[in-house]
């Protein structure tokens, strides 16, 4: 299959009209259905259903559509990564973090590999860990730092699986607005915070690691909250708490560099939440990405495990 085709054919789908694709190439469309015809040929199935106007993809054309994304982009990671070598370390790193992880030793991690290796690019996303996975799985990051549990590690999407090394573990606390006081921040039972509003992440997909571990920890304070009120972040989270509208939980180092909230401490106390650094099970891992890991896995906090695979190769 000519990598040139999946080029075209992409062009085609995302436009959804051959005449809109040979415009965004600079081809004419005769060269254009021709290579299209040629592709579906050589796969032996139809990948569009040709409609009065314009194209609509089938079940086959999707499902290429989806894998030629990440054909390219593995394609233009080996590109990448073959230029570097011999020319010492340089290149893009496209790296996802949780917000829990560049509190906690993403930004030190950061600061000490840019310096040692100023000729590298870095691309940051700091958003929700689902988006991070889908990222990764499309091979539009090189690795994401994510919450996991080894009881569930991260699950396949479109068939890409992943290696899952935990790195750190995060003591995680409760917070409260400031205007609480000291007084009503003494070690408390968590089951007497359970007619708070508490506002949590939401569950999505791949990403229920903490609400997981809040719930098992519920389940042992009598049962998960009946009010409670679902955001994107644990930023988010805790803004909302400074601005008195609930209880939350957050990381410990976090907590202490919020305004405007304070920890409770809880007997017992709360849990752990493991972070994972998420790759994908098989696919080019340029240089870089391969150099910065294995500065995270070296890092103090770092209690480095490899969680189970549950896919066959």
């Amino acid at each position: 299959m000519d990598i040139r085709n999946v080029k075209y054919f992409l062009a085609v789908a995302d436009t959804g009209s051959i005449t809109k694709a040979a415009k965004v190439l600079h081809l004419s469309q005769p060269p254009l259905s021709t290579a299209m015809s040629k592709l579906e040929s050589e796969l032996g199935v139809q990948l569009f259903e040709r409609m009065p106007r314009g194209i609509a993809l089938t079940p086959a054309g999707r499902y290429l559509q989806a894998a030629g994304r990440r054909l390219i982009a593995e394609e233009q990671r080996l590109s990448s990564a073959l230029r570097s070598m011999g020319k010492g370390l340089e290149g893009e790193l496209r790296l996802g973090a949780e917000i829990l992880g560049l509190w906690s030793i993403i930004s030190g991690k950061i600061a000490e590999f840019l310096t040692e290796n100023p000729r590298v690019a870095l691309d940051l996303m700091d958003a929700h860990p689902q988006v991070q996975l889908d990222h990764l799985a499309n091979g539009h990051l090189d690795l994401a730092l994510v919450p996991v549990i080894p009881e569930e590690p991260p699950a396949p999407i479109h068939s890409v699986a992943f290696e899952t090394d935990v790195i750190a573990r995060l003591p995680m606390v409760v917070i409260v607005p400031s205007t609480w006081g000291e007084a009503n921040c003494e070690r408390i039972e968590l089951a007497e915070l359970r007619d708070q509003t508490w506002i949590l992440p939401a569950p999505l997909g791949n990403a229920r690691s903490l609400s997981r571990l809040l719930d098992d920890r519920f389940a042992l304070a009598g049962g998960r909250p009946s009010n409670v009120l679902s955001v994107q972040s644990i930023q988010t989270a805790a803004r909302l708490v400074a601005a008195g509208v609930g209880v939350a939980v957050a990381s410990a180092e976090l907590a202490d560099h919020h305004p405007d909230v304070s920890a409770v401490p809880i007997k017992d106390g709360l849990f752990e939440l493991p972070l994972g650094l998420v790759r994908r099970k098989s696919g080019i891992v340029t240089p870089v990405a391969e150099r910065f890991a294995e500065l995270l896995r070296s890092g103090p906090d770092g209690d480095l495990r490899t969680l189970p695979d549950d896919t066959e190769d």
